[in-house]
């Protein structure tokens, strides 16, 4: 399942293989500086901007891959009603938001209170 991993300076959307088929993507790396917030939402669905650029989605079941919107571009991996971390990122290049589901038996918000520490901000 699609994790996000602090190694070094950066945070890393790591993906199965299969994710990275379904997701028409590789593993993502973000510099920690340019994250805005974490969060984690009660739905991850409503949470979504744009329309599916590249990916494979199913409405209610599965949102893997980019997703294009007025502001730029967002990376979802949800799933079903799997808890989800949303990471917004300060602007360009390229990623404006990750939503990534937690891993069985996380917590989401101590997950996302990592991520927050890790980048120096507070939760939001």
């Amino acid at each position: 399942m699609a994790h996000l991993e602090v190694e070094g300076n950066e945070l890393l959307l790591r993906l199965t293989w299969r994710e990275k088929v379904m997701g028409f993507h590789g593993n993502i790396r973000v510099s920690l500086s340019a994250v805005r917030s974490v969060s984690t939402p009660e739905n991850a669905w409503i949470g979504m901007r744009g329309w599916r650029m590249a990916g494979f989605a199913l409405p209610g079941l599965i949102a893997m891959g980019t997703r294009r919107h007025a502001d730029g571009y967002d990376f979802t991996a949800v799933r079903k009603q799997r808890p989800v971390v949303q990471v917004d990122i300060n602007g360009p290049p390229r990623w404006q938001r990750l939503m990534v589901p937690v891993p069985e038996g996380v917590d989401p918000e101590d997950e996302a209170a990592g991520i927050a520490e890790a980048a120096g901000i507070s939760r939001s």
